[in-house]
């Protein structure tokens, strides 16, 4: 194989490496960050309880005029701990979910308080009213309690898993997660696939690998780091109009951690790319200027 072939081939293979860098970096950080473990753990750093907690108490005060109904016989029913669980609840229900067919199926964790406060309510009602406790009665206490379960847990599904299982996303997206694993060894395989050609190409000059994969690895970082940089430093995440101030807090927190690690990815990326190029140069001039020092060549 002539020089200009080999110079080519290089090249061409070289462009491959560089989408495959990428893909390889998304791919394993999409699996490494997002995972349940990692989703509650940011809902707990950036207190989302506390502000889900303020969203229902004033949808009940505004209901209050409606319903007839005060806010306190929820709210007194709703600590911190309970809102957790319920957040908790339908990340582990969209998981369970990702793993099988995107069916989300959630279970409301019990809250006895609050069914005996809607109780009482009733209760106290109906003596002051004289009003006779028969099936309807019963159907409406039962009724307030069911709403009072899906009504709490909409603004608990900060993440929007029940929006994105009702539209289909979440089912279309587990065909994708449940093989993830296999995507990863994929791509990482076709990282080495395409080394090993490389030195095969360069098989008579191998240590011009290190300058190939340097550069594929120096424009890695530099097509994908430069906008992951740009998201960060212009804060764009936080343009997205999202009016509940916890569903807003939890999708800009995923959207920065991922670009942050994908950044740092790409840092890593420049710097081994500079040192794999600056080292085939220092061996290059070696092997031209044999009894040379490095320092020495003009």
């Amino acid at each position: 194989m002539n020089k200009a072939s080999t110079y080519l081939l290089s090249i061409i293979t070289s462009v491959f490496l560089v989408f495959i860098l990428i893909a390889s970096s998304a791919v394993i950080l999409m699996d490494i960050n997002f995972s349940s473990g990692n989703l509650k753990e940011m809902a707990v750093k950036n207190e989302l309880s506390s502000k889900i907690y303020t969203d229902i108490n004033k949808y009940y005060s505004d209901k209050y005029n409606t319903t007839g109904i005060p806010a306190d016989v929820y709210m007194d029913a709703l600590g911190e701990a309970y809102i957790t669980s319920f957040v908790n609840a339908y990340i582990d229900s969209a998981f369970d979910s990702l793993e099988n067919d995107g069916k989300l199926i959630l279970n409301y964790p019990e809250n006895k308080k609050l069914e005996e406060n809607l109780e009482k309510f009733f209760n106290d009602f109906a003596e002051k009213n004289n009003y006779k406790k028969d099936d309807k009665f019963e159907l409406k206490l039962r009724n307030t309690k069911d709403t009072a379960y899906t009504t709490i847990g909409s603004y608990c599904d900060v993440y929007k898993f029940s929006a994105m299982s009702d539209h289909g996303i979440l089912p279309k997206f587990a065909k994708i997660y449940s093989h993830r694993v296999d995507g990863t060894i994929a791509v990482v395989a076709a990282a080495f696939i395409i080394i090993i050609l490389l030195i095969i190409i360069n098989h008579k000059k191998k240590t011009t690998v290190m300058y190939w994969c340097g550069i594929s690895a120096l424009s890695a970082s530099f097509i994908s780091g430069i906008p992951s940089i740009y998201l960060l430093a212009t804060k764009y995440f936080d343009s997205f109009s999202i009016k509940q101030a916890p569903v807003f807090t939890a999708f800009t927190s995923v959207m920065y951690k991922f670009t942050e690690a994908f950044t740092a990815v790409n840092i890593a990326y420049f710097v081994i790319s500079i040192s794999m190029i600056v080292t085939y140069g220092i061996i290059h001039d070696k092997k031209k200027y044999p009894k040379t020092k490095p320092t020495e060549i003009g």
